[in-house]
């Protein structure tokens, strides 16, 4: 920057009286030196020396000391072009530059120049002054302070957490690059300069606006809240703030906020897994217990034999769908479960393409083949080392049903059907009836029985399907006794063992049963149609994944005392029982469905 400076009586007295006395520039602190009017040097101090690196001999070396010199941006300068150089011809001061000195030892040192003309009384150039100052120190401190600032940049830039600036009045003045992907925004000039609380969930604005106040009042504060992305997408925030000042005075709310959407529908799941093992352990201890109390004790070892065979194809249904994350299972791996015991020597031959059956259909199916394999190891072909049984499955290329196919060869001459149907016939029937939703065929030919059955489609799925959710259940409610005999009943139930049990203790205490139905069309067709015969009903809660409340609502319009029964330890959507409705929990236990049916239901039976 050029400047009309014009020599001060100082400069000039400082020229004149270098010559008398020398060691004035030596006093110096800083680089001064001086030359003629040709840019000769005539002195220099030690400052100056040490700044080049070297003594250059005076009266040869012109315009500057410096043994290279160059621009700050690494450009070789002339020493005929420095700042010295430019004074002198031009007559002027010069200001505002930098330039770079080299020593001799390659060391280069980053200095301001302030070199000005020296004149004599009449106004001709003498010589000129230049003070070098060394701006090593504050080079250095800027590079570390733009290395500082690189990092903090690429920190900010690089972090998965949003980072954002925002102003007092709400202004959001400042988001990285992971915020503005949060927030749905392509570019920093769609959300920056805009209201932040527009991004906010309507419903948590008022706590957010609170909570920025307080930040900029000098709060360092933490709270969870939703944002709406752009394009609509919501998103769970965790944010942690802190006030910082700004230019101006202000205080604005810095904040590092993180994505917790995955890990908040993490925990939900959790909780929803934990809730659906308990529900599934209560089914099963319920079934279990089931399964002892229908089993005939006529004989101890016999009932110990098929109570330990029907519990372990429950484990082994479970197990199955265990191992697949309760999607379902492979009827093929299903019935390898099954026939294990008699696979040996080929006597079962399993054959049919791979089909993967529904959550719900695993354990019946199981249910339905051990059933199978038990009369056949007890009557038929596998109660010979000769017996042979042939297992196929396809499906109906016009409904997409299950066709199953069971073939018994080999075995003891079938002289027709059974004079009495026994527990495991009936749990045959029952079960594809009630929960496979399908039909069941027998015949005793004399080479061997052969059983055809036939499952809806809707029982199986495509591999990998996913089940279908289930509902929770309630609190428990006081029982008072009274009598039930001659009750009409409306049982609900999809779990067929379970349905069987109930159905044997209502009748047991001689109620009329209604049903037992396991859907909830059945359900509600059952309940229209005897509408005003109904004395109380017994709903399991989860219907094949549906719940049963739209009966037990249209059983409490007209008075009905609905007793639930459920796997799980509560009702959902802020249901309670009480009042017309009692909540009892599987296992049931002898007695507590008694119990809790005759409680006053202000009808006569």
């Amino acid at each position: 920057m050029a400047d009309s400076h014009s020599p001060t009586r100082g400069e000039a007295m400082l020229a004149t009286s270098e010559a008398a006395h020398p060691g004035l520039l030596h006093a110096l602190g800083v680089a001064v030196y001086i030359t003629d009017a040709e840019g000769r040097l005539t002195a220099y101090n030690e400052a100056a020396a040490e700044l080049w690196g070297w003594r250059p001999p005076l009266g040869e070396t012109r315009w500057c000391g410096s043994w290279k010199l160059f621009w700050p941006d690494g450009t070789p300068l002339a020493h005929a072009d420095c700042p010295m150089g430019v004074a002198l011809r031009e007559g002027r001061t010069v200001r505002g530059v930098e330039a770079v000195a080299e020593r001799p030892d390659g060391t280069r040192v980053p200095f301001i120049p302030y070199p000005t003309p020296l004149r004599d009384a009449a106004g001709g150039i003498v010589g000129a002054v230049n003070v070098l100052v060394d701006i090593s120190d504050c080079k250095g401190a800027e590079a570390a302070l733009a290395g500082n600032e690189a990092r903090l940049r690429a920190v900010i830039e690089t972090t998965p957490e949003c980072i954002k600036l925002v102003a007092p009045d709400g202004t959001l003045m400042h988001m990285n690059a992971a915020g503005l992907r949060m927030i749905e925004a392509g570019a920093p000039e769609e959300a920056e300069g805009r209201s932040v609380f527009d991004l906010v969930a309507r419903e948590h604005r008022p706590a957010w606006r609170e909570n920025h106040a307080r930040v900029c009042a000098g709060e360092v504060l933490g709270w969870e809240f939703d944002v709406v992305g752009l394009r609509g997408t919501r998103r769970h925030m965790e944010t942690r703030a802190t006030p910082l000042r700004l230019p101006d005075g202000r205080l604005a709310h810095l904040a590092i906020t993180r994505d917790t959407t995955a890990r908040k529908h993490a925990e939900e799941r959790q909780a929803l897994l934990a809730r659906e093992v308990d529900h599934r352990a209560k089914n099963a201890l319920a079934v279990a217990l089931s399964l002892v109390r229908l089993t005939s004790a006529d004989d101890p070892r016999r009932f110990v034999e098929a109570v330990e065979g029907r519990i372990a194809a429950l484990a082994h249904a479970h197990s199955l769908l265990a191992e697949e994350g309760w999607s379902g299972a492979e009827l093929r791996a299903v019935a390898q479960a099954e026939f294990a015991p008699y696979a040996t020597a080929g006597r079962v031959e399993l054959g049919g393409p791979p089909l993967w059956l529904a959550p719900g259909a695993v354990q019946p199916v199981a249910m339905v083949l051990h059933e199978l394999a038990t009369n056949a190891a007890k009557y038929g072909a596998l109660s010979v080392r000769t017996g042979r049984v042939a297992v196929a499955w396809d499906v109906d290329p016009a409904t997409g049903d299950l066709d199953l196919a069971w073939v018994e060869s080999g075995g003891p001459p079938v002289a027709g059907p059974p004079r009495r149907r026994g527990f495991g016939s009936r749990l045959i029937e029952a079960t594809v009836r009630s929960q496979l939703g399908g039909t069941v065929q027998k015949h005793w030919d004399l080479a061997g029985v052969r059983c055809q059955i036939t499952v809806p489609s809707d029982r199986l799925l495509v591999r990998g399907g996913a089940a279908a959710m289930e509902m929770p259940a309630a609190a428990d409610d006081p029982v008072h006794t009274g009598t039930l005999a001659g009750r009409r009943v409306l049982l609900v139930e999809d779990e067929l063992l379970v349905a069987m049990e109930i159905e044997e203790a209502l009748r047991g205490a001689d109620c009329e049963v209604l049903g037992p139905v396991a859907t909830l069309e059945e359900a509600m067709s059952l309940a229209l149609a005897e509408a005003g015969r109904i004395d109380a009903a017994v709903l399991d809660v989860n219907l094949a994944g549906r719940p049963s409340f739209p009966v037990a609502d249209l059983l409490a319009g007209r008075g009905v005392p609905v007793v639930f029964a459920t796997g799980y330890g509560d009702l959902p959507d802020g249901r309670a029982s009480g009042g017309s409705s009692v909540l009892l929990r599987k296992p049931l236990g002898r007695g507590e469905l008694e119990a809790a049916l005759a409680r006053p239901s202000g009808r006569s039976p």
